[in-house]
């Protein structure tokens, strides 16, 4: 579940709704994005009479995770592939306390720890799981300052938040997440906003080993010139299942970022038989002559009949010279995002250079057998711009085994006919929540 927007309302958490919202949620499959996520909130903190209360009341929670991952790549100039492998245990410890008029205090921690008796001589060992010097890692990733009202949350200090173009991305043994404060007011039940500043990060997505710059340590989002990011979001929901947002986001000596969509489900016959839809468009404007500038646009739908899919998306970025878009600090908001290959990774590779993308997915959710809860999906990606083409397939398998335990799959195949870099990859995690 996401720290993100509070439902509190019963009515909200009712098996029914909360199968609808996540529908919402998934619209796009595979780990594309949409506008925010939701948490939906069954329990709310207890409340403490006094300040010693928020201790005794405190909520001890986490996540245990085991993963392996095995990748092998191949590029045209090297005679055979460097497979790297890698074991890790590790996953999130955190206390969240009871709330005292309203404020409470949350404290995470994530660890990801070698398994070295399962894992390869350090050379070939895949980093994708470690820090520095392939070692293991722990930091605290969020410790926050809450606020929590009928109609108004906020959390100051470390903290998870799912935008547009900053958020989570949860792909490997940590989840990104940033430093600075953000808040959601909630007019009416239709009408919402968002407001966020964000100026430092961590996470996978985060890393650059070229700057010295690891996953589990703290960087600015831009450069330390930079004050980072801030941004605001207004949210409408026009009809049941289906809402429109808006997103302004002010990214110092990067970019100024306008982002639309509007995201839906229409029922044709009950809940069996619906159709998810969604369209998206993004406008950069370059500062300080950053060259990330340009329009992105995208579309996409998903046709459901009982526990069948299929689904396509299609995105379009269009650059002047020397300009390309961006994904912002984690995986980004496009409809094509596929395990690996992004509209932006294809754009920054080439800039100036107008870039197109589409996907198609087709699966199955097993709903009434002793295998509830499986969702198998096979994905087909192509990427083009006018260095060449990237092409993808994806073998997604998700399988919660209950309310604690949750098994997941994903096998990628990735060529580019550009630099002609190949590799086929498997991840594999299993997580435990308690």
């Amino acid at each position: 579940m996401f720290d993100g927007i509070y439902l509190a309302d019963a009515q909200l958490s009712s098996p029914k709704a909360i199968e609808q919202r996540e529908a919402i949620e998934q619209m796009g499959l595979i780990h594309s994005k949409v506008a925010g996520k939701y948490e939906i909130v069954q329990k709310l903190p207890q409340e403490a009479n006094n300040f010693d209360e928020l201790f005794d009341y405190a909520d001890f929670f986490g996540k245990l995770r085991l993963a392996y991952i095995n990748s092998a790549h191949k590029i045209s100039a090297l005679p055979n592939k460097e497979e790297k492998s890698a074991t890790a245990f590790g996953g999130e410890l955190g206390i969240k306390t009871a709330e005292y008029h309203g404020f409470g205090v949350t404290a995470i921690t994530n660890v990801s720890q070698n398994v070295h008796f399962l894992n390869p001589r350090r050379e070939d060992t895949n980093e994708d799981f470690f820090g520095r010097n392939v070692d293991s890692f722990a930091y605290i990733s969020q410790a926050s300052i809450n606020y929590n009202h009928e109609q108004m949350q906020t959390k100051i200090g470390r903290i998870l938040v799912e935008t547009p173009y900053a958020n989570s991305d949860d792909i490997r043994m940590a989840a990104n997440t940033f430093e600075g404060a953000w808040a959601k007011i909630e007019y009416m039940p239709e009408f919402k906003t968002q407001v966020f500043y964000l100026n430092k990060w961590a996470g996978y997505d985060s890393q650059d080993e070229l700057a010295g710059a690891f996953q589990n340590e703290f960087k600015n989002l831009v450069s330390e010139e930079s004050f980072g990011m801030t941004g605001i979001s207004l949210t409408y929901e026009y009809a049941k299942n289906s809402e429109m947002s808006l997103w302004y986001n002010y990214i110092d000596k990067m970019s100024q970022i306008t982002y639309a969509e509007i995201i839906g489900i229409y029922f044709i016959d009950g809940d069996d038989f619906h159709l998810d839809y969604g369209a998206q468009y993004s406008n950069f404007q370059e500062l300080n002559n950053s060259n990330v500038d340009g329009n992105v646009f995208g579309a996409m739908s998903i046709l459901h009949y009982k526990g069948f899919f299929l689904a396509g998306a299609y995105n379009k970025a269009l650059v002047e010279d020397g300009k390309y878009i961006t994904n912002g600090f984690g995986g980004g908001p496009y409809y094509t995002s596929l395990d690996e290959a992004t509209l932006s990774a294809i754009s920054e590779a080439l800039p100036g250079s107008d870039a197109e993308s589409f996907k198609i997915a087709t699966g199955v959710e097993f709903k009434s057998s002793t295998l509830e809860g499986l969702m198998v999906e096979f994905v087909y990606g192509e990427l083009r711009n006018d260095e060449g083409m990237i092409e993808e397939k994806d073998i997604i398998m998700t399988y919660p085994l209950n309310q604690r335990w949750n098994f997941e799959a994903t096998y990628t195949d990735y060529k580019s006919s550009g630099n002609k870099n190949t590799f086929d990859r498997t991840l594999v995690r299993l997580d435990y929540s308690f």
